[in-house]
């Protein structure tokens, strides 16, 4: 039985796209009898700090990923010392440093996921010091070697070679999956949408949704900022689905402004409420400026359902059925995008599939 050591900034349930990759990795290592050690932070203070359920063992240390980075180093070398761990596995970008020294002092393989190479975008979403801070971390990060570097896409793989020149050899791109079980539009019945649309006064209208979360680099804000040009609009209803954080408070103040019959804001609900809501509008606009893999993106893919998005090389690979692509960071393409969808502009492209199990095969091969 091989034994893993995952190093990540946060863990269920806490709710966030790595969050849910590596849940579903896991997941599917445990019920093939891998021995799991996952050494996480303890962003909330009800979690306890150790948990074990089969053969998957939890360490919940800090609270939060600051406080976490700074104490979890002894908890991981009392964890390397004491178990005969394989291979460590982390993940950009607080735990990627650790992961290589302590992999070099304990003599064991390192697998690092890269999800996203930001390089040059980070002025785009941090202040000057800021800037210069988080790109000069991104660059140590690469400084030091990994025996193998995961990379979610082509496009993260191409960034990371071209921005800080890795040998291709020692990187591989295995997408990510998606859970076409759950995101399946046969598993919301008729009277789910109707009893939804009718609750909410959609019945007669074109609804755009909007689900995730509010962080900069999905460029919510453009969207925003194009709400009083579409609300102008006849028989329209926009829906915004968000993740609670600092940065959706500020989103959710200024939505707020336009909210009457044709916007609605609803807390972050469970995934099967989320599902019916998908399953409920007639599109979802996503306009990314950047991204690693897309969750969002392919799971309005999956559940079949019109999709605005951004004209970025890392979504035109994994998108697929109808999507209408827009210039990225232009509150006027969203606005003429959402009109173009509803006289049903579109491209119409073909099916695209990421299974989580042949994800996690390609992640064995690794090991």
């Amino acid at each position: 039985m091989k034994s893993i050591l995952f190093v990540l900034d946060y863990y269920i349930p806490h709710r966030w796209g790595v969050e849910n990759v590596f849940e579903n990795i896991i997941k599917r290592l445990e019920k093939k009898w891998y021995k799991i050690f996952v050494l996480t932070s303890k962003f909330d203070s009800k979690l306890k700090d150790f948990g074990e359920f089969w053969n998957v063992k939890i360490y919940r240390i800090g609270n939060g990923r600051l406080s976490f980075m700074r104490k979890a180093i002894w908890k991981w070398k009392e964890i390397l010392k004491n178990n005969n761990i394989d291979v460590i596995h982390g993940s950009t970008y607080g735990w990627a440093i650790p992961a290589a020294i302590l992999g070099k002092k304990f003599d064991k393989k390192v697998v690092l996921t890269v999800h996203e190479i930001f390089g040059k975008l980070w002025y785009k979403y941090k202040w000057i010091v800021k800037w210069f801070i988080y790109k000069l971390f991104e660059k140590i990060i690469f400084e030091y070697k990994y025996d193998i570097y995961h990379c979610v896409s082509y496009n993260t793989q191409k960034d990371l070679i071209n921005e800080y020149k890795i040998n291709k050899d020692k990187t591989c791109v295995i997408h990510n999956g998606v859970d076409y079980d759950f995101w399946n539009p046969n598993e919301v019945k008729d009277y789910e949408i109707k009893s939804l649309r009718t609750r909410e006064n959609r019945w007669d209208k074109f609804v755009f949704l909007y689900f995730g979360h509010a962080g900069k680099s999905k460029w919510i804000d453009y969207l925003v900022q194009a709400l009083p040009e579409l609300v102008k609009l006849e028989n329209v209803k926009f829906v915004f689905n968000i993740i609670d954080s600092k940065r959706s408070s500020k989103i959710l103040k200024q939505i707020n402004k336009y909210v009457w019959e044709k916007v609605q804001i609803f807390d972050w609900m469970s995934k099967d409420n989320l599902r019916v809501m998908v399953a409920s509008c007639n599109s979802v606009i996503a306009p990314s400026i950047s991204e690693w893999f897309g969750s969002v993106h392919t799971e309005t893919c999956a559940m079949k359902k019109m999709l605005i998005t951004s004209d970025i090389s890392v979504l035109k690979e994994v998108v697929w059925w109808k999507i209408r692509f827009i210039k990225p960071g232009s509150s006027k393409e969203i606005v003429k995008s959402v009109k173009d969808v509803m006289s049903g502009k579109y491209e119409n492209i073909s099916m695209k599939k990421f299974d989580w199990d042949e994800t996690v095969k390609q992640v064995e091969k690794l090991y």
